[in-house]
């Protein structure tokens, strides 16, 4: 398949490359340039292609060992230098004068070389086919110098017999078998380890180094080094938030990211459900933990984190996929490689990923083009789509030229770091460039300092503090923080593949090439502090995604135009054409993916093989040149670049610069055919014209060299390479040679980008030389960029035919010997032959004898676009005649004027003898058979012989390894089965297995029961390991000894007849494995022995412990449970179900069953304060099978005391003027009671804070809730953070203090709160006259925090009253504002007499307004039966009687006793003002009124019940009003500092006296109203009232 593509591109590039260039792109040109999905992104088409020319060559060869001119300097020597060394390996040096793919072609395709390297500029280091070659090669017309490779050559000065790292580029021609072979030589020649994988070896040990010199399958050497690791804020650095807030929702969706470091954490919650792949084929050990550093980890959810753990540490591209290479061998933390990157990056391809992170390099050969930097170039040649991104290193010195390889490949992406703030400047431990050759290294620079991200749970010695409060099961923190170019290059890999998304999704590129990506995220990045780019520090400037997707200026969009992939020759350029408005600036771009270049070179010298330059041409004829920049900007004229890979122009808004149309020109000043990719940024439109135009190939013959009188086909075609549709034109063909014309006619119009061709016949009658010209629009009928009348005239093509006379021909015969042209054409059976012979007579048709000579050509195969381009065939086919010639032939007519041959061509790769026949590849082959005459070459005869070989499709599959297969829960067991491709075309196979049980399937390095597999080459096989996972034991299931079937099917797309299927039996092995966990009595967990914490008991305490035993295997266990204390004073028991030991006892368990064994301790009753006993608790099934629990028994007290707000860390506070309160769950979590005094920090001006009845005694283990009023001041404005409150509890148990602390955020809501006041002196509503009227105001204010709108409430339950308002509602009343409200009231003649009471509301405040009515009536009673003197009487006599009663009560009062018994501590004593006397003696209530009637026993009763003094009841849960108006209980004194704790705790609190009980309570419960504390002090008065005491 590869060859195929090979195929494809070459042909491609053949067919535009000759003077044209490359018109293919990915997006289909229309007839206006495409705006893709109503972005700004366009598709660029060239409005030209015009002939540039070439540079001037340098023709000195750069090796590592000398510089010289081989035809003017003497060629230099070394001592492993052997003679004709050459004809041996096949490695010579081949210098072209010109660098073009022309000639490089030409000489290839002539004899059969193999490219090996590239040595700059137009040398090139090949194998030759031939040895003998060499001589001919020198003196073919196109080639300035031909000569051996010499041995000494390929081996680095620096090496020598100490060098203990070696690595090694072999031949690019070896096969995968050869490597193996290449591994065994170099350990039988000294090195101690090797492996080789495709384009690098490494080998360790001191090898012989002239055998590394002297072998042809080593191309290079040189020492290397270890591989070194490097190490929400960084999104917003660059331009992650703009994307997120835009319409375009890109997250990485689609994208899969592989990554290379020390391993990942596959469990951390914010990777769950996304890590497509984990591989460690390549790494130091088959484990992929992360169990060192937590280095990969970190990187893994730089890229990729969803942020479930912490939105805070989301990763750039949180819904990307993410696949794990992991190099780090876990035991002793090394980091290092097996295998060659090239190997790494293609698994990565196949996996699906496209961006390929590697936050590693090489620690040393800083600066330097390396094999590593060498094979990533290859890669990326051979594979586009995939851009691998590199650190550049960290480099605290900061020295020049100290980028890590293989960041200093051309075709990678090298990163440095940048701080991680706004503003942004490079770090400064990030590594300095440039490349030793002065390419722009780092290309680019990301956020990369203090990135808050993932840390591994194994992680053992985490490299990074943590960042997050979050924690994994063990405890280690979730989330570290860690600084340098690594996690730069993670910041940089997830917001390419962001970019990458856009492309796809909203542009709509399905495969955007590495070079796009490259050119979009330079072109958009930002310089960092003084405009200076390119620099060596930050490259190309910081990574911006906003900027390179969504450009601006002044807020308003740029448009931006691309090309994906367009090809171009050497010597040719591509023009576009644009209006540009320069006060908007221009950013434009140019990427191209180099050929490698060779690490055998000098490293000072330019490893750029193919020479792209970018040229931006003004209106007034003013040209700027790629990368020639002052001050962060481009500047007119100065030198072309011939260094980098990239080539910028980049100018800042100037509305001085010339408006109109702006021509940018990408020329290829040397090189093979290379494709670029461009992007333009700026306010620019595309000129819309076609162009029509010729190119080499528009005339072409179905015989180069045509007889005369013969028939033959002339095809002719051409192109629109412009804008838009051309219109219909006329087409003109002649014979310039003869003046006539063979064809004159109209053609329609053709798209842009489209081919038009048509074929006439024609016969020459002269011989010689006709030389035709093509005219398209020849009457100028179409507006072009380029014709007779603008531009450059394209419009015109010639060529040159010769036409030879009749004097030789070719004719293939039949099996009969009879003569048939046709048979030119031949059909094959690859399982027959390996080959075809055609047999042809050679015919002299001149007079007199003549020498012929007979000429084959290589066999080749035909574009499958264009049938007149040939290409090499991917097998190697031999050509030969039976007769070579030369031949002496007669004239025509006599004996000898024809000679029989037989020729043949023939797959050299295909053996049909061999067990498993390999067949000749499918396709179609062709040969050119030309016979001439010796002394007159322009007498001469070609035919072409086409051989179609048929296409044969089969497959071998075989299975290994699956009998007997088993394994225990939670482990795995894997078979084989190779599928080899025995037909004879690349072939696609897909193997597809599941299991009955639904168990997990792995194919190969994958997590997936499908696979696909690459296309199989001929005879090619892949074995595919098949892992078969048992699950983990769920409650005691998979049991031992059940099975589970697996069936895996080989299907293929190609050949649906195959279907073949293999079924195993997987036996799950017994488990016996078991988990214990110790709990104390409280039900606390102890926890394991290397963390068990102590527990504290108190002397002669009985204390019990619990052992729960889990089976957690598949199989009974029979274990025994042994405990063994330090100290055998203390008595222990140990209890299981029936069995009582003293320290052993037996435990069965069933598959999942778990048991609990108890044991109980009784502390010895002797036992001092801070003895200790240490308890081994010893669980095992076998001496090898055992767990340990350990705990100690330390005889001490605990101190502790937990505070626990119902609201979490918040209070929620209301603007209400009044008190809000948030309750404190406090528990003495310690074993002794504690005394507690409370305080807490001081609050703002205006707030007030104060405890409500505070606990200062609590008994252990219990729990209270104490209550804190925080009161802010009036319209508080609401506030999520209005303050922190510190609450302070120290705690004393007589032995030791200590304070507790706790801090809560003060929340402020929202609060709309009605506050009444009134003039509580006047009382206009008391003895309104019977059917008056009276009025009294009411001010009504908000004491909130937001507008009040409420309505009024005014009742009463009293009759005979009618009351109304002078309003009734109020509506948007702002915070701090009041108003007044009038209450009105009216009675009539009925109304009842005695104090009343309107209840006044507005919200949730009230008021009680007294009301009473003039008493004008007799009012009963006693005054009302009796005259007033017998009422005076009987009132006199009552008072007299009561002062008796109580002068003989207060003298059998002990004479101490003064009354303040009676008021409990720290109560307010109420003073008497004769209230209560008043209360007493009015049953009714008016100013005027008149004592009349009498007065009940009950209403007497009443009176005195209600004058007794007593305290305040408690509030409810949550209390309303006001604590008490003076200091809060508990507040510190004022010098403490906000927030802060007292210095020193306060002096240890006594135990607490014993308080007084109270009398026994009544039978049923406390009186309605009372407190416990009330009645411990008043309960005897209320009982004595009550007649009870």
């Amino acid at each position: 398949m590869l060859a195929h593509r090979k195929a494809l591109f070459i042909a491609i590039v053949m067919f535009i490359a000759p003077l044209v260039g490359a018109i293919q792109s990915d997006t289909k040109p229309n007839a206006e340039p495409t705006k893709v999905s109503d972005s700004n992104w366009h598709q660029l088409e060239p409005t030209s292609t015009v002939l540039t020319g070439l540079k001037s060559l340098d023709y000195n060869i750069y090796l590592e060992s000398a510089i010289f001119d081989p035809l003017f300097d003497e060629i230099p020597k070394s001592k492993f230098d052997k003679h004709n060394d050459y004809m041996d390996t096949g490695m010579a040096i081949i210098q072209f004068k010109e660098h073009n793919q022309k000639s490089f072609d030409e000489i290839t395709n002539e004899y059969n070389l193999f490219i090996l390297d590239n040595l700059g500029s137009s040398n090139w280091l090949v194998r030759l086919d031939n040895p003998h070659d060499l001589e001919r090669i020198q003196d073919e017309e196109q080639i300035r110098w031909a000569g051996p490779m010499m041995p000494g050559w390929r081996v680095s000065n620096d090496l020598s017999s100490r060098s203990n790292l070696i690595a090694i580029i072999p031949a690019p021609d070896l096969k995968p078998e050869a490597l193996d072979d290449l591994v065994a030589d170099l350990v039988l020649n000294g090195a101690d380890e090797a492996w080789c994988g495709q384009h690098l070896c490494e080998i360790q040990g001191k090898i012989d180094l002239n055998f590394l010199a002297q072998d042809g399958r080593v191309i290079w050497s040189q020492p290397t080094s270890e591989l070194r690791l490097t190490n929400a804020v960084a999104g917003a650095v660059v331009g992650i938030p703009e994307i997120i807030n835009s319409s375009l929702g890109l997250d990485g969706s689609g994208e899969k990211i592989s990554f290379t470091d020390t391993g990942i954490d596959q469990d951390h919650p914010d990777l769950v459900g996304r890590i497509a792949g984990v591989y460690t084929q390549f790494g130091l050990d088959p484990s992929p933990a992360d169990s060192n550093s937590g280095h990969g980890t970190h990187i893994a959810i730089t890229l990729a984190g969803d942020g479930t753990g912490n939105s805070s540490a989301i990763g750039i591209a949180p819904e990307a996929y993410i696949v794990a290479y992991a190099l780090e061998h876990d035991p002793s933390g090394a980091f290092g490689r097996l295998g060659s990157i090239y190997d790494m990056l293609k698994h990565a391809e196949q996996e699906g990923s496209r961006i390929s992170v590697n936050a590693w390099g090489l620690n040393g050969y800083y600066g330097q083009y390396t094999p590593d930097s060498r094979s990533v170039d290859i890669f990326v040649k051979d594979n586009p789509d995939l851009l691998p991104i590199f650190t550049a290193g960290d480099n605290q010195n900061q020295q020049s030229s100290n980028v890590m390889a293989p960041s200093t490949a051309k075709n990678g992406l090298s990163i440095g770091a940048s701080t991680t703030s706004s503003s942004g400047e490079v770090a400064n431990f990030s590594a300095n460039g440039y490349s030793k050759d002065g390419r722009v290294k780092p290309d680019l620079v990301a956020p990369g300092v203090l990135i808050c991200s993932g840390r591994a749970q194994e992680a053992a010695n985490a490299i990074g503090g943590n960042c997050g409060s979050e924690t994994h099961a063990n405890g280690n923190g979730m989330y570290m923080t860690l600084s340098g170019t690594s996690q730069a290059t993670a910041v940089a890999g997830g917001s390419i593949s962001l970019i990458r998304e856009y492309l796809r999704e909203e542009v709509g590129i399905s495969a955007p090439t590495s070079s796009l990506l490259k050119a979009a995220t330079i072109n958009g990045a930002t310089d960092l502090g003084a405009p200076n780019i390119p620099n060596a520090e930050e490259g190309w400037g910081q990574i911006s995604v906003s900027n390179s997707l969504m450009p601006k200026h002044n807020g308003n969009d740029l448009e931006t135009y691309f090309e994906n992939s367009r090809t171009i020759s050497a010597g040719f350029s591509m023009l576009y054409q644009f209006e540009i408005d320069p006060s908007a600036g221009l950013d434009v771009t140019l990427a191209w993916t180099d050929v490698a270049g060779s690490a055998n070179e000098d490293q000072n010298v330019s490893k750029l093989v193919n020479d792209l330059d970018l040229e931006l041409i003004t209106p007034n004829g003013v040209t700027y040149k790629g990368n020639v920049f002052s001050s962060g900007e481009s500047i007119p004229n100065g030198n072309s670049d011939s260094t980098n890979n990239i080539e910028r122009i980049k100018l800042l808004p100037n509305s001085a610069l010339a408006t109109g149309k702006w021509q940018l020109k990408v020329s290829h000043k040397g090189g093979l055919d290379q494709s670029f990719s461009l992007v333009v940024t700026g306010d620019a439109t595309i000129d819309l014209k076609s162009d029509l135009t010729t190119f080499d190939g528009s005339i072409f013959p179905s015989s180069e060299s045509p007889l005369v009188n013969d028939l033959i086909t002339l095809r002719l075609s051409w192109l629109n390479q412009g804008t838009t549709d051309s219109g219909q034109f006329r087409v003109l063909l002649e014979d310039l040679t003869e003046g006539t014309t063979l064809y004159e006619g109209n053609r329609s119009s053709i798209a842009p980008g489209q081919i038009d061709s048509f074929s006439l016949y024609h016969t020459f009658t002269s011989t010689g030389d006709h030389n035709l010209r093509l005219t398209i629009d020849s009457d100028n009928d179409v507006v072009e960029i380029n014709d007779e009348s603008n531009g450059i005239n394209n419009n015109i093509r010639e060529r040159n035919i010769v036409v030879s006379a009749l004097g030789l021909r070719l004719v293939t015969l039949d099996s009969n010997g009879q003569e048939n042209s046709n048979l030119v054409n031949q059909t094959m059976s690859p399982a027959v032959s390996e080959g075809y012979t055609w047999p042809v007579v050679l015919k002299h048709e001149g007079t007199g004898n003549q020498s012929v000579s007979l000429h084959i050509s290589q066999v080749q195969t035909p574009s499958p676009i264009r049938s007149d381009v040939l290409l090499p065939p991917t097998d190697t086919w031999s050509r030969y005649s039976d007769l070579s010639g030369p031949f002496t032939m007669s004239p025509m007519g006599d004996d000898g004027d024809k000679i029989y041959l037989n020729i043949t061509m023939n797959d050299d790769d295909a053996d049909l003898s061999g067990q498993t026949p390999r067949f000749a590849m499918s396709g179609t082959y062709v040969m050119d058979v030309t016979a001439k005459y010796s002394g007159n070459p322009g007498v001469k005869h070609i035919i072409r012989l086409k051989l179609v070989v048929e296409e044969v499709k089969n497959a071998q599959v075989a299975a290994a390894g699956t009998s007997g297969l088993e394994a225990q829960p939670g482990g795995f067991t894997a078979f084989s089965i190779s599928v080899r491709n025995v037909g004879n075309s690349p072939a696609v196979y897909d193997l597809d297995c599941s299991s009955d049980n639904r168990w997990q399937v792995q194919l190969g390095q994958s997590n997936s029961s499908s696979y696909s597999f690459e296309a199989l080459d001929i005879l090619e096989y892949l074995p595919m390991q098949v892992r078969l996972y048992v699950p983990s034991v769920d409650n005691g299931t998979p049991l031992a000894g059940s099975t589970d079937s697996v069936t895996c099917y080989v299907t293929s797309e190609g050949d649906p007849n195959l279907n073949i299927s293999e079924t195993v039996v997987l036996t799950v092995k017994a488990l016996e494995s078991f988990d214990t966990h110790l709990f104390d009595q409280d039900g606390n967990i102890i926890g394991p022995a290397s963390i068990a914490k102590d527990v504290s008991v108190e002397t002669a305490e009985r204390f019990n412990l619990s052992l729960e035993i889990m089976n957690t295997g598949n199989a009974p266990l029979d274990l025994s449970v042994r405990v063994s204390p330090e100290l055998t004073t203390w008595t222990l028991q140990v209890h299981h179900e029936s069995e009582t030991q003293s320290r052993e006892v037996g435990v069965i368990l069933g598959a999942g069953e778990q048991s609990v064994v108890k044991i109980e301790v009784l502390v010895s009753p002797v036992a001092a304060r801070n003895d200790e006993n240490s308890l081994s608790i010893k669980t095992s099934q076998s001496p090898s099978n055992f767990i340990i629990n350990e705990t100690k028994l330390v005889v001490r007290d605990e101190l502790g005391l937990s505070m626990l707000s119902e609201n979490g860390s918040y209070f929620d506070i209301s603007v209400n003027g009044d008190f809000s309160y948030n309750t404190l769950k406090v528990e003495n979590i310690g074993n002794s009671p504690i005394s507690i005094t409370w305080s807490n920090s001081i609050a703002p001006d205006g707030w007030e804070i104060g405890f409500v009845a505070p606990p200062t005694y609590l008994e252990p283990r219990t729990e209270v809730d104490v209550e804190l009023g925080i009161k802010p001041p009036v319209n508080q404005p609401a506030n999520s953070n209005a303050f922190e409150v510190g609450v302070y509890a120290t705690i004393d148990n007589g032995f030791e203090s200590m304070q507790v602390v706790e801090t809560y955020v003060i929340r402020v809501l929202e609060t709309s709160e009605c506050s009444i006041s009134f003039d509580e002196t006047l009382k206009p509503l008391l003895g309104v006259e019977r059917d008056g009227s009276s009025s009294q105001d009411v001010t009504l204010t908000n004491v909130g925090n937001i507008p009040l709108t409420t309505n009024l409430e005014a009742s009463t339950e009293a009759s005979g009253w009618k009351i109304t308002m002078s309003e009734n509602s109020i509506e948007n009343l702002q915070p701090g504002e009041s108003m007044d409200v009038a209450v009105k009231v009216k009675s009539n003649e009925n109304t009842e007499t005695g104090k009343k009471e309107i209840d006044f509301r507005c919200g949730a405040d009230s008021v009680i307004l007294e009301l009473s009515v003039a008493n004008t009536k007799s009012q009963g009673g006693l005054f009302g039966i009796v005259s007033p003197a017998v009422g005076y009487s009987i009132v006199g006599v009552i008072i007299l009687l009561g002062a008796i009663v109580g002068y003989r009560i207060k003298r059998s009062a002990p004479k101490d006793y003064s009354g303040e018994e009676l008021v409990a501590p720290d109560a307010h004593v109420i003073p008497d003002d004769g209230a209560r006397m008043q209360n007493v003696m009015d049953s009714v209530v008016g100013q005027e009124s008149l004592a009349g009637g009498s007065v009940s026993a009950e209403e007497i009763a009443q009176a005195l019940a209600t004058s007794m003094p007593s305290l305040p009841p408690a509030p409810p849960a949550v209390p309303m009003g006001r604590p008490p108006s003076k200091v809060p209980l508990g507040r510190p004194p004022a010098p403490v500092p906000m927030g802060r704790p007292p210095a020193a705790a306060p002096p240890p609190v006594a135990p607490p006296v014993v308080q007084n009980q109270g009398p026994p309570l009544p039978p049923g419960g406390l009186p309605p109203g009372w407190t416990m504390q009330q009645w411990q002090y008043y309960g005897h008065q209320w009982l004595a009232q009550q007649g009870q005491q």
